[in-house]
């Protein structure tokens, strides 16, 4: 029994000592490998501002570093990793020298992008209603936009640097957009539209009688847009001539004319008045220069003129024909002398009176 035992413990202690042998005969496990890191290992600025980068050591911070960046004119980076991006987009690299690591470095990547841009560029003035209208900011690549809008509609592209939108009935509308760029950097802008009612006009007066080579003004209400400048022109060659402020100088030939006045706010916007320009009322009386008292069918005439009319007097005889035509008939009285007046006027309502006196023979 005794013996049965110890053959047991020899055996363990056998056992024991071989696995212990072919332990120590194995490989010897490999050292574990330094790594070294830039963290952020990337990072996106916008021109002119700065970030912070650390260096790791087996994932713990590293104090013994010497930091630059690769690039010329690619910023700056000091003793404790704060970088400060350029004035100039570009891609970028901050290095982290390890002093007492054989020469190891580490690098991050730095996109250095353009501010946001934020200048909206619309119409200063739209119609309330109006459609298809656009507005727009000049793009940055990378940037990302979100228009709205106060007292209106969007229609299209309010993700996108160019917007389209219709404008409300008013009293005000403003567009809105905020951009951000690649690093994050926002920027709220805004515009205000004015609304304007549509241009109305008129002109006074509408149509118009005037004598050859006469002068009159004509007027003009202007209703809508946001101005009361307005432009005066002629409808053709030789019909006078007008000035801006609407002084018109009828022509010396007869003639149907036109006077035109256009908005300035709207061109479109024109009205037309009619000028018909008339001859000067003629001058000059035929009749004989004696005549026997008591003659009788004597005779006396002006110049006939389409669009006249004539108005006779007489001291010294009386009317018996024409007192209202170019010639007229009347007796001679017994008196010395006769006189006859004739006033003439035309369709503009400018006269002339021409006179004559006859001697009894």
């Amino acid at each position: 029994m005794h013996t049965l035992r110890m053959e047991k413990v020899l055996c363990i202690v056998a056992v024991s000592f071989l696995t212990s042998c072919w332990n120590s005969s194995s490989p010897m496990a490999e050292p574990p490998v330094e790594t070294y890191r830039v963290q952020p290992a990337a990072a996106t600025l916008t021109v002119g501002h700065g970030t912070s980068f650390a260096a790791k050591r087996d994932g713990r911070l590293a104090l013994d570093v010497a930091w630059r960046v690769l690039e010329p004119g690619g910023g700056t980076v000091d003793g404790t990793g704060q970088y400060q991006a350029p004035a100039i987009p570009g891609v970028y690299t901050v290095q982290a020298g390890f002093k007492y690591s054989a020469g190891r470095t580490a690098t991050a990547s730095v996109t250095v992008v353009p501010p946001p841009a934020g200048e909206i560029r619309v119409p200063h003035e739209v119609r309330p209603g109006a459609g298809d209208l656009v507005a727009s900011i000049a793009p940055v690549p990378g940037s990302h936009y979100l228009w709205t809008i106060t007292g209106g509609k969007l229609t299209g592209g309010s993700d996108s640097p160019a917007v389209s939108f219709q404008a409300g009935a008013g009293p005000k509308l403003v567009l809105s957009c905020r951009v951000s760029n690649a690093a994050g950097d926002a920027l709220n802008s805004s515009q205000e539209v004015t609304l304007v009612r549509a241009v109305s006009l008129t002109i006074s007066p509408a149509a118009v009688t005037i004598t050859a080579e006469r002068t009159m003004k004509f007027g003009f209400n202007l209703a809508g847009g946001t101005t009361l400048d307005v432009a005066w022109s002629l409808g053709k060659p030789g019909a006078g001539s007008i000035d801006g402020l609407g002084n018109y100088v009828a022509p010396t030939v007869p003639g149907l004319y036109s006077v035109r006045v256009t908005s300035l706010d709207d061109p479109t916007e024109t009205v037309t008045a009619m000028v018909k320009v008339v001859p000067k009322p003629p001058e000059g009386l035929t009749a004989p220069d004696s005549y026997q008292p008591g003659a009788m069918d004597l005779r006396a005439r002006v110049p006939k003129v389409d669009g006249m009319t004539y108005a006779w007097e007489i001291e010294g005889g009386t009317i018996i024909k024409g007192s209202t035509a170019s010639t007229m008939i009347f007796d001679a009285g017994q008196g010395p002398s006769i006189t006859l007046r004739c006033r003439i006027t035309n369709e503009a309502g400018d006269t002339s009176a021409t006179k004559k006196t006859m001697r009894a023979e």
